[in-house]
């Protein structure tokens, strides 16, 4: 194999391999903050081989163009801001700091991949790399019931979403003969919408609801949210739901755009839902974690307009607006940090 096709990969080789080193230098570094400083320069290692690895690599399985690396800065300040609001929370909960970040480096990697996906196979190889990850940091703090808790809920609820998934892929390839995205788009203009076809729109919109936490696919949010360390909270509210975000449009804008008269209004459905139960339920809410996981339900109920207005304004509103709403929502997660201390939570109105 020609090693200039890894070219596209190399941002995320580059990833894994920091991602082990950081795993291992709890072993032989004694101060713990030099592990987060570590995790941070190994990220903006990797943030400068990105612009230089536009191309496509395994027959166009991996793609890396504008769209993934707008994602994929996306993902990486996310990693980087939650390693900045993550030293005080580990000290305080008295936690492995190299399992932690290493965590945090192989979900970012998955979710690289999900941006990158021109397969569907591969999207779900990095949905699973990113969520695998997430559960374990779901209930990072062993010793309390709550974070295992939110664990557990996540990984069953998360499993169950990944079979879906998988039906949904299943469906689309027995009709059309590829999981290439770029070929299903080619081939459904060619074919009639039939009744297995439209089962897997709907299974492959499902799944995605689940990871983006849209109505009413979002019952699994509150809990996780306020049950996980509170910089997990913050790292998984923007960095994989960004990276569903980013999968959900790559499939329905690129691979089943021939059938946005059938997948748009469901989705306008879910959309007017998902803003109208994040919105009024987040006002009931005495917990603030648990009113911060409505309001991330909300907000994904707007940014998903983008998707359904299409085209290069839609998704370009979309992508902008999850930038955003990256600062706003790790800003809102690190106060609560900052209130926290060994007696004192911070986490109630």
């Amino acid at each position: 194999m020609d090693l200039n096709s890894l070219l596209p990969l190399v941002p995320e080789i580059v990833l894994t391999v920091l991602a082990l080193i950081v795993l291992l230098s709890e072993l032989v570094i004694k101060r713990k903050e030099t592990i987060g400083t570590l995790t941070i320069v190994s990220v903006a290692i990797t943030a400068y081989f990105i612009p230089e690895s536009f191309g496509s690599a395994f027959g166009g399985m991996f793609i890396s163009d504008g769209y993934s690396t707008f994602f994929k800065f996306i993902f990486l300040t996310s990693l980087i801001l939650t390693v900045l609001i993550s030293s005080r929370y580990l000290e305080i909960e008295a936690s492995p700091h190299g399992e932690y970040y290493s965590l945090l480096m192989f979900s970012t990697i998955g979710m690289m991949f999900m941006a990158s996906a021109g397969d569907l196979i591969l999207l779900y190889l990095g949905l699973e790399l990113m969520a695998l990850s997430t559960y374990v940091l779901a209930g990072f703090i062993r010793h309390e019931y709550r974070s295992n808790e939110a664990s557990l809920k996540y990984f069953l609820l998360g499993a169950f979403s990944s079979a879906i998934l998988l039906y949904g892929i299943m469906l689309l390839y027995a009709q059309t003969g590829t999981t290439d995205i770029n070929t299903i788009a080619s081939t459904l203009t060619e074919r009639k919408v039939t009744i297995p076809l439209l089962l897997s729109v709907i299974f492959l919109l499902a799944a995605f609801s689940f990871k983006i936490a849209l109505a009413p696919f979002h019952m699994w949010t509150p809990d996780v949210y306020e049950g996980a360390p509170t910089s997990i909270t913050a790292f998984m509210s923007v960095g994989p739901k960004a990276a569903g975000f980013a999968a959900l449009g790559r499939v329905f804008l690129v691979g089943l755009d021939q059938l946005h008269l059938n997948w748009t209004p469901l989705l306008i459905g879910l959309s007017i839902l998902t803003m109208a139960v994040g919105n009024i339920i987040a006002i009931q809410q005495r917990s603030v974690k648990r009113m911060l996981a409505y309001s991330s339900i909300a907000h994904a109920g707007y940014a998903v307009l983008g998707v359904i207005a299409g085209g290069i304004d839609g998704v370009s509103s979309m992508m902008n607006y999850l930038l955003i709403y990256m600062f706003m929502n790790i800003g809102a997660f690190s106060i609560l940090i900052l209130m926290r201390s060994e007696n004192i939570r911070g986490e109630s109105l």
